[in-house]
């Protein structure tokens, strides 16, 4: 599924982004606490081959911005099966090296409650491609149980047409060009890429999304009517009627993401193309079409993010709940993710949306009373401040990205 050649600059204030690398540094020395409610990404590095994604002692660029993109996806609050082997119950877990198009096999993977095991390779991929992604795909040896088998498959969800959950799968990033040329990528999170880098950011975190189901699962597939457009309802009711898809497989080309004003709509992850020097963050139409495929996504997600007052607008009002939010758990304001949790993730999400201005809302209800912030939020707000005045099987059908 290629991405091709388009661009864009996301509305990303140049001081917040300039900061926000200070910010991110400043966090790595408080450790975070988990999410209250999420699903994990467990990533294995264990066919890294190349060392691209270095080691948990010593990680590389590529492995710290991969496991911060996870983040993306471990809101969600699906409850999906334990996959436990023994016995009967015997399957082999299989993914596809897209490099070889040969699938590797690991026998009696076992898989824990509300976890997704994923594969991160990196290789010399075929042509122009950045990236590549596919669900994991899977054997049976034997005669397991029914609940085993129904694990495996989907996770113990319900059907599988119109709610998607693989046991993981894999993701490949390209190491060398066409020409022969190593890759030159792009890992600051705090920064926007330069003209002659391709943010790794942007392309890690639409093939997670290709993992998940988007653009090739059969829950995917059959919410896209006769015309190629996709029809499902999340999707539609935020897009305001089918959204138009290219080749089945990614967005069209122009389609933007509300509920942000006209005009000023950033363009989705998910769609076709990607040029040097450009960044796409995760946006509610992203989200919404991952809803549409059975994952459990936060309502925070599906709307303008980061408003937490619901002035649709995301200003240093907004950045001031999160910062006084910091470290909080259960409902405190400044979630902008809905994990119920307030973190440095969140915090990204409002430095990158400073500025944005959606639809006007009914009036909200009263807010909760916001919580004194805590040391690391005053530290971690202090630094940006000064900006702030700112979700069945398939076996063969993989995703690609490409320039």
């Amino acid at each position: 599924m290629p991405c091709s050649a388009a661009a864009f600059h996301w509305p990303l204030r140049r001081g917040a982004s300039r900061l926000l690398g200070l910010l991110l540094a400043l966090l790595a020395f408080i450790a975070p606490a988990p999410s209250v409610r999420a699903i994990t990404i467990q990533i294995d590095y264990s066919y890294d081959t190349l060392g691209f994604f270095g080691t948990a002692q010593n990680p590389s660029p590529a492995r710290t911005t991969l496991e911060f993109a996870a983040r993306t996806f471990t809101p969600f609050t699906d409850t999906l099966s334990a996959i436990q082997p023994g016995g009967n119950n015997s399957w082999t877990a299989r993914f596809i090296d897209p490099s070889t198009n040969t699938f590797n096999n690991v026998p009696n993977l076992s898989v824990p409650q509300d976890t997704l095991i994923v594969y991160a390779i990196a290789r010399n991929l075929a042509g122009a491609a950045l990236g590549q992604a596919s669900p994991g795909n899977y054997l049976f040896n034997g005669s397991p149980t029914a609940s085993f088998s129904h694990a495996v498959t989907n996770r113990g969800q319900d059907d599988q047409s119109l709610d998607f959950a693989p046991w993981g799968g894999v993701i490949a990033v390209d190491v060398v060009n066409s020409s022969g040329v190593p890759r030159n990528w792009h890992y600051d999170l705090g920064a926007e890429p330069m003209g002659n880098a391709y943010d790794f950011y942007t392309v890690v975190v639409h093939e997670l999304a290709h993992l998940f189901g988007f653009g090739v699962s059969n829950a995917f597939a059959l919410d896209i009517d006769s015309s190629g457009n996709f029809i499902g309802a999340n999707a539609q009711a935020l897009y305001g009627g089918p959204v138009p898809l290219s080749n089945g497989q990614h967005w069209a080309s122009g389609v933007t993401s509300p509920p942000f004003l006209p005009g000023n709509q950033p363009k989705p992850s998910l769609g076709p193309s990607l040029t040097l020097g450009e960044r796409k963050v995760f946006t509610p139409l992203d989200y919404a079409a991952l809803a549409d495929i059975g994952w459990q996504v936060p309502p925070e997600l599906l709307g303008l993010p980061a408003d937490f007052n619901g002035d649709a607008v995301v200003d240093g009002a907004d950045f001031l709940i999160w910062q006084r939010g910091y470290g909080g758990f259960g409902g405190t304001p400044g979630d902008a993710n809905g994990d119920l949790h307030v973190d440095d993730f969140d915090g990204w999400i409002v430095s990158n949306y400073l500025g944005s201005q959606g639809f006007v809302p009914e009036p909200p209800a009263p807010s909760a009373a916001v919580p004194e912030p805590t040391a690391a939020g005053l530290a971690f707000g202090a630094m940006l401040v000064s900006v702030a005045s700112r979700r069945k099987r398939l076996a063969a059908r993989t995703s690609c990205c490409q320039p």
